[in-house]
């Protein structure tokens, strides 16, 4: 997804948002915590793949989400 380089920076911190979907706030916690834990190029990649696919599943609610994120 174009987004990957997006969700890094908001998982590694490096990068800030907060989304009116409780959701996505707890996903984006969650993964943030779990990354800090294990800072590997695997764990980064498992984030990742996770972050894809919760927005594959929830497009479309997630639509002012996305378009936000393309602009951090």
């Amino acid at each position: 997804m174009e987004l990957d380089e997006k969700f890094a920076k908001l998982i590694t911190n490096q990068a800030k948002y907060e989304s009116k979907s409780l959701a996505l706030n707890l996903l984006i916690s969650r993964l943030q915590k779990k990354y800090m834990a294990n800072q590997t190029p695997q764990e980064m990649n498992n984030c990742l793949q996770e972050m894809n696919a919760f927005f594959a599943k929830y497009a479309s609610i997630l639509g002012n989400d996305i378009e936000a994120l393309k602009k951090i």
